[in-house]
């Protein structure tokens, strides 16, 4: 049983180091967009190329809170008390809510660009 808890210890542990790793990509690969964008046209801002790079952020925020959540549900396993359970829920019913809005603005944003074209 000391294996098991160990493994799902590592585990949850590369599973949140994975999500660090996706925001961190996400998070580069925004940042030189949007300097490219402000960089090119200095005395312009262009707000819906922005918006266009707030909803690729969006995706990735999106994903790596997918792996945290899946993360939280493993990690469930490991420590069954009933105030880490509580905890655990409350987090995961935040991160889904995060999600949930980030989602729905990223929706609206690649509608108003499909419109758009």
């Amino acid at each position: 049983m000391e294996l098991l808890y160990r493994i799902l210890s590592y585990l949850t542990f590369t599973i949140d180091m994975i999500a660090v790793i996706i925001l961190l990509i996400g998070m580069v690969k925004v940042l030189y967009k949007y300097l490219v964008v402000e960089i090119k046209e200095i005395r312009k801002t262009h707000i819906k190329k922005i918006q266009l790079i707030r909803c690729e952020l969006g995706i990735y925020i999106l994903l790596a809170l997918d792996f945290l959540i899946a993360k939280d549900i493993i990690h469930t396993v490991t420590d069954l008390s009933y105030e880490r359970l509580i905890e655990l829920s409350v987090l995961i019913v935040l991160r889904t809510i995060i999600g949930f809005f980030i989602g729905k603005e990223v929706e609206v944003l690649e509608k108003e660009e499909y419109i758009m074209k």
